[in-house]
């Protein structure tokens, strides 16, 4: 399992999904550019600004509750940090009406747990 520690930019909450900001801060990523849906993993503890946070980068995440085993998610539109399926994903980018960033973060690997597998964002489109 390899952990990074990072200084947070702000407020971050465990299972959170973060990106490195170019000043090299954790912020809770979002799919609105592509430097802020560049993953780079799961926040494992609460974190505020100024605070080290722990990232885990690649190992099975157990922030949750309610997932369902075998379900891809995929990072957020909408919500900063936030994991959705991609019936999520796909009705958020209908709602924003705007090109989006399509991040894969992780396999469901039980109620509770995200096998973390983090690919590149991948620009989508909107043809609206």
């Amino acid at each position: 399992m390899a952990v990074a520690r990072f200084t947070s930019a702000s407020a971050v909450a465990p299972g959170d999904a973060v990106y490195v900001t170019a000043g090299g801060q954790a912020q809770r990523a979002i799919a609105k550019n592509a430097a802020q849906a560049s993953v780079v993993g799961i926040a494992m503890e609460s974190g505020y600004a100024g605070s080290l946070v722990p990232v885990n980068l690649d190992a099975v995440a157990v922030n949750y509750a309610g997932l369902t085993p075998g379900t891809p998610l995929y990072l957020s539109i909408v919500t900063s940090g936030l994991l959705v399926p991609y019936s999520g994903w796909s009705q958020e980018f209908a709602v924003v009406s705007g090109d989006s960033y399509l991040t894969f973060v992780g396999r469901c690997v039980s109620s509770s747990g995200l096998s973390v597998e983090i690919s590149p964002p991948r620009l989508i489109a909107y043809s609206g």
